[in-house]
């Protein structure tokens, strides 16, 4: 089975970050100059100071999260030192220092104000400063304040100067930021290649699970078989082999390759850390055997929605702390990128377990819970010219046959069963394929046999396959074999839906 799985590639480290991504405005204004007026508009705006990005040696912020430092390493590009070059996203800190290197105020609020406090940059919500590369400009210090929400801004000032200005949100929202914003989000397992890539199985452990529920791949269809069963690409080994469905498996399975985190939360945790997290002992753990290797998650701690209005934490899950195997960082994943906290077998059941096509048969037996058996051979490869003999002498209606065939056929499985017969457990009936010499069964050895028992506890019928249970059904799927068993036999008719 082959799929080309897409990594979503994501610029953005952090909601703070991608604020600015989005929003960062190139200005062309001139180098800082004097006033050349005394009594400036007020509404107009007003051009700070417009740097070239590549000349800043450092950008150093601080805030309520703490105080870290954006150091120039060569031409147009950055790092952090508590960041390792392998996990950051350069990208932002790209658009970060071009921020931060080119800056115009909405408009002067106060020229040399006299109560600094009423703006709040007398106890700064966040501070800035660049420092240059060789000397080149004298280093310059920002102070930010209080927000006015109204205006979509924040109240800012130079360090040298008590003269009050309006600056665009988006413009300065690097500063309340913290480090870990910088980290890559995205891209951790290089993109599926079908070509090339094998998963050849996943586990996925969770502590709501009876049993680790295991994907294993299976062996690739021939290509020169026709109108046989329908193949899948893996079975869920942990459950009596059952067949996984194709349609339902693929999140599961190539999930890890299209993992994108909401934010990191910490570089080396410390073991307090785990704990706090969660990943101690993880809740969650999903692994893949890609091409011999094992990439594998760990997922921790649920994260609750909080109330807008009343401040309260929900009982929403919004995402979960989760950690990498051989990554040292606690990210947060949001929901929607971790199937492996809620999937179950019955999810991902194939449940058109054994579908062989009706002219790759050479008899089909059916018997009852009495004993009683019948064998009906097929000879021929098409509606016009096949025939259908009971018991080697009396020749079936082909309609009636092929409907009776069809209703075998329909017994799709509707969940999965992994407990053990008890004598409870009357056997209803059951009917045998015997595949042509060409065509071998896809479960059995040339021979696949399905037989129905009731189960009085829940109104359900168990199916066992080969001699292993394996699946439930819905009861009057017997009943209606029962029926049907007595109609192909004597005349009547030939009952599908159920």
């Amino acid at each position: 089975m082959k799929k080309n799985a897409k990594i979503l590639l994501a610029s953005a480290a952090g909601i703070a970050v991608l604020g600015v991504t989005v929003t960062a405005l190139v200005l062309t204004a001139p180098r800082p100059e004097e006033e050349t007026s005394s009594t400036p508009d007020i509404h107009e705006s007003v051009d700070l100071f417009n740097y070239a990005a590549d000349d800043i040696s450092k950008l150093t912020i601080s805030n309520e999260n703490g105080e870290f430092a954006i150091n120039r390493l060569g031409m147009e590009k950055w790092g952090i030192d508590e960041i390792p070059e392998d996990y950051a996203n350069t990208a932002v800190y790209s658009t970060v220092m071009k921020n931060a290197a080119e800056l115009t105020a909405l408009q002067k609020v106060e020229e040399n104000s006299g109560d600094l406090g009423k703006y709040g940059l007398d106890k700064p919500t966040s501070e800035f400063s660049l420092d240059f590369k060789d000397g080149k400009y004298d280093s310059i210090k920002c102070i930010v304040g209080n927000k006015n929400e109204g205006a979509g801004g924040w109240y800012f000032k130079l360090g040298d100067s008590d003269t009050v200005y309006l600056v665009n949100e988006n413009d300065i929202l690097f500063s309340q930021g913290k480090y870990l914003d910088y980290m890559l989000l995205s891209g951790f397992i290089p993109s599926f290649d079908g070509d090339n890539d094998v998963v050849s199985r996943l586990r996925i452990s969770r502590k709501d699970l009876d049993r680790d529920i295991v994907l294993d791949k299976l062996p690739d269809a021939d290509p020169e078989l026709e109108n046989t069963n329908v193949y899948v690409g893996y079975e869920i080994s942990s459950h009596h082999d059952v067949l996984a469905d194709d349609e339902k498996d693929m999140g599961i399975l190539y999930g890890l390759f299209e993992l994108v985190a909401s934010s990191a939360e910490a570089i080396n945790p410390t073991a307090e850390q785990l704990a706090e997290y969660g990943l101690d002992d993880p809740y969650c753990s999903a692994g893949m055997v890609l091409n011999d290797e094992v990439v594998k998650i760990d997922i921790g701690n649920a994260i609750y929605a909080v109330n807008s209005e009343t401040g309260a934490v929900t009982d929403e899950i919004t995402g979960y702390y989760g950690k990498l195997q051989g990554r040292d960082v606690v990210y947060v994943f949001p929901i929607d990128k971790l199937p492996w906290v809620k999937i179950t077998v019955d999810d991902i059941l194939y449940t058109q377990f054994l579908t062989p096509y009706i002219y790759n048969i050479d008899t089909v037996t059916f018997a009852n819970g009495e004993g009683e058996s019948h064998t009906v051979k097929i000879v021929g490869n098409d509606s016009d010219t096949a025939t259908f003999t009971l018991d080697g002498e009396k020749q079936l209606y082909g309609p009636d046959f092929r409907s009776f065939y069809r209703y075998l056929l329909s017994c799709h499985a509707e969940k999965i069963y992994v407990g053990e017969l008890t004598e409870d457990n009357t056997l209803i009936g059951s009917f045998e394929y015997k595949y042509r010499r060409s065509h071998d069964g896809t479960q059995g050895d040339g021979v696949d046999t399905v037989e129905l028992y009731s189960s009085e506890e829940d109104l359900t019928c168990i199916i066992a396959v080969n001699g292993q249970v394996r699946y439930k059904v819905r009861r009057v799927y017997g009943v209606r074999y029962q029926t049907n068993f007595e109609a192909i036999l004597n005349g009547g008719n030939i009952q599908e839906e159920y």
